[in-house]
């Protein structure tokens, strides 16, 4: 296993510093980062910054967490810093007629890697970069891809899995988040799409919009394998219940950084 945290931060023999670095919490709005955040503050860990990049097309329920989760972090010092891409991931879509990509992955490398990486060199600094991935989630865990960042798995390495990142929400008397995630997101399975046309119709349209115009179509689609958003939108219409497949391929913590 590769472990990270406990080499640095240890709760049993006191929290080390390491010299001349910023530590910074990758924030996705979901579960996960947010028990991390709970975490660490709870056991006093060096915590710097949480940082939330904002592809301009998170969810609803998304945003207004991060707000929700920004007064948390004011009463306990802690900055939230939101960054941006230049355009929205819609707005890069319509205009180069294609759709987020479960293989090039550009969505994330230019709507979440490179607006936060930009704001870590402002701080000239080595960052130690906090993941939200927990201990059931081990092989989601992946170096940094520079070599001033660190990747911490505080969650990994003290054992915390999925059910323990929902008691310790609760237990800081916190609401419990929406799963994270653009509401385009090439992973997103059939329960979030139906979630979506249910929730957030609007989006939904757009999202079907953005598929059918794409220039691939339909070799490469938003929908999971042989359907496509206007065929589950029929379907979601006349009140059948979607059948459960999943994506082709289960997503990474390429989001996460």
């Amino acid at each position: 296993m590769l472990k990270s945290t406990e080499r640095i931060l240890d709760t049993s023999k006191g929290v080390k510093r390491q010299k001349d670095a910023t530590y910074i919490v990758s924030y996705g709005g979901g579960i996960n980062s947010t028990a991390m955040v709970v975490f660490l503050v709870k056991n006093k860990f060096p915590l710097d910054y949480v940082i939330f990049s904002d592809t301009g097309d998170e969810m609803p329920e998304t945003y207004e967490y991060v707000q929700y989760m920004t007064k948390y972090l004011k009463r306990h010092k802690i900055d939230m810093k939101t960054v941006k891409p230049n355009s929205t991931l819609s707005e890069v879509c319509i205009r180069r007629k294609v759709v987020p990509s479960q293989v090039w992955r550009w969505c994330t490398r230019d709507h979440k890697v490179k607006p936060i990486h930009k704001f870590y060199k402002t701080l000239d600094s080595h960052i130690y970069q906090y993941m939200g991935i927990d201990y059931g989630e081990v092989r989601r865990m992946k170096p940094a891809s520079e070599d001033w960042i660190t990747n911490l798995y505080p969650l990994v390495d003290f054992k915390i899995d999925r059910d323990a990142c929902v008691s310790m929400i609760k237990q800081a008397r916190l609401k419990i988040p929406v799963k994270s995630g653009c509401y385009l997101c090439p992973y997103n399975n059939m329960d979030r799409w139906t979630e979506i046309y249910e929730k957030h119709p609007e989006l939904y349209q757009k999202a079907m919009g953005i598929e059918e115009m794409n220039k691939h179509m339909p070799r490469q689609k938003l929908a999971p394998r042989k359907y496509t958003l206007r065929d589950m939108e029929k379907l979601l219409k006349n009140k059948t219940k979607l059948p459960m497949i999943e994506v082709d391929s289960p997503c990474g913590s390429e989001c996460m950084i």
